[in-house]
């Protein structure tokens, strides 16, 4: 089978790119481990916190020079397709792409955004860093595609950056009555989906249907993207989050 290699932009964080391969595995419709995609995985977890540079906080130094850097890096090694499990990464999308000559970037923010629309979602709640909330990464994602686009209130966002922080990225239990209030906010805005639109929470187990409102994966997305766009059989998203 001719397919194209892919190549990961790891450590943001570390857990993310563990189930961000994970997935694609579990995604890509082979019966042979020689079937299964080439991937380089670069596992770089001292590129400095998207977040805390976006937010302009003192001290903080750039993500981009590292991440492109580690682009150039993945299309030196022959990748001809390059992602990365950071959601608010994309907020530099631009900057960080611009460096490959060959290889293509697939941006997660806007692929999740397109498969909401595939399954009629009309109106998404997103839960995501401050940074990627700052910098718009999903609102024009969505807008794109046409489809309403809630945040969480600020009381609820400060769960969602504590569930990331204190918790997924510390390595500690989440909370998932706190995950269930910041859910209801969403239901009584009106939305009939919620994307999960930081790889931190990928990690969770959150289940696929909450109050009615479908939960999107945007990791889950990406390592779908990543085997159809590799050349290689993609499983079938859809029915799999129908069943999850």
């Amino acid at each position: 089978m001719d397919t194209r290699k892919l190549g990961i932009i790891g450590g943001l964080g570390p857990a993310a790119t563990v189930r961000l391969f994970q997935r694609i595995v579990e995604l890509t419709d082979v019966a042979r481990d020689q079937d299964h995609l080439d991937i380089t995985i670069l596992n770089r977890p001292q590129i400095p916190d998207r977040t805390a540079y976006l937010l302009g906080r003192p001290g903080a130094p750039s993500f981009i020079p590292v991440m492109q850097q580690a682009a150039r890096d993945l299309e030196q090694a022959g990748c001809e397709v390059v992602c990365t499990p950071c959601n608010t990464a994309h907020s530099r999308y631009d900057e960080i792409s611009g460096v490959l000559e060959r290889a293509s970037f697939l941006h997660m923010p806007r692929e999740t955004a397109a498969f909401a629309k595939s399954l009629g979602c009309t109106r998404v709640g997103v839960m995501a860093t401050d940074g990627a909330l700052a910098a718009g990464v999903y609102q024009d994602a969505f807008a794109r595609e046409g489809i309403g686009f809630e945040q969480p209130s600020e009381a609820a966002q400060r769960i969602v950056m504590s569930i990331i922080y204190d918790e997924v990225k510390a390595g500690r239990p989440v909370d998932f009555d706190r995950f269930q209030v910041v859910c209801a906010g969403f239901l009584e805005r009106g939305c009939d989906g919620i994307v999960l639109g930081c790889t931190e929470l990928s990690c969770i187990g959150a289940p696929v249907h909450v109050m009615g409102m479908t939960v999107i994966d945007a990791l889950d997305v990406l390592a779908w993207r990543c085997v159809q766009e590799c050349g290689a059989p993609a499983k079938d998203l859809a029915a799999a989050v129908s069943k999850r």
